[in-house]
């Protein structure tokens, strides 16, 4: 099996203790900077930090998903690089509404003006990111705990990649989740992208709205038959 690994820091240590430590049967390929085309793979592991320079990571993770190593929770400066950034405040506007409903509407209001200040730690702007989680590797216990909390029914874990352990155990970790991740992966790919196309219609956009207005009531989900009532009522509507 082929795996991807994507990040922007190749010469870590954790990541020569993966390349060892994975095992017979699973080839690394390792993705360091934007490819002229992606590899072919099974499966690929994301790298995600709250940096500019993950920002081709982070463009490949929302093509096409995969199992996140998070790397830290507040995405921000990531996002905005990759919007207002590359010439597009509209769509970091819309990333921090997606996020943070209201409170990031304000924010990005508040950035874009050049006033943002502290406000952009307010704003963790990584929902994106989760939502294209296939599985998600924690770097600590904290993360994995806010995490799982968002992500319910997917593999949430915690391993430290700046403390990769004697004997491979980074590796056999990551063996361990890649084979419990890939029989699903093409059918998560698909459930995912369907969600991100559902997103531009008007019905998506109140779904939206009611997935962000859950995560500010502390619920991982939406209450159950949410969903399929709200879809019956702009059916009817229609």
């Amino acid at each position: 099996m082929r795996i991807a690994l994507w990040t922007p820091a190749p010469e870590a240590a954790w990541v020569a203790a993966l390349s060892t430590g994975l095992g017979s049967g699973l080839e690394l390929v390792l993705v360091s900077a934007e490819p002229r085309e992606p590899p072919s793979v099974e499966i690929d592991l994301y790298h995600v930090a709250g940096t500019p320079a993950h920002g081709f990571v982070y463009r490949a993770l929302l093509r096409r998903p995969g199992i996140v190593l998070l790397a830290e929770w507040g995405l921000h400066a990531l996002v905005h690089a990759e919007t207002a950034g590359r010439g597009d405040p509209d769509a970091y506007r819309r990333e921090a509404r997606r996020s943070h409903g209201d409170r990031g509407t304000f924010v990005a209001r508040q950035v874009l003006a050049g006033l943002g200040g502290a406000l952009p730690d307010l704003v963790a702007m990584n929902q994106r990111v989760l939502d294209a989680s296939l599985a998600l590797v924690a770097v600590d216990e904290p993360l994995r705990r806010r995490a799982a909390a968002l992500l319910p029914g997917r593999p949430v874990v915690q391993l430290p990649l700046d403390r990769t352990g004697p004997g491979g155990e980074l590796g056999a970790a990551l063996r361990a989740l890649i084979f419990e991740v890939s029989p699903r992966a093409e059918a998560g790919r698909r459930e995912i992208g369907a969600l991100a196309a559902q997103e531009g219609s008007l019905l998506g956009s109140a779904l939206g709205e009611l997935r962000w207005a859950a995560r500010e009531l502390g619920l991982a989900e939406l209450p159950a038959d949410t969903e399929p009532l709200v879809t019956a009522l702009f059916e009817r509507a229609q």
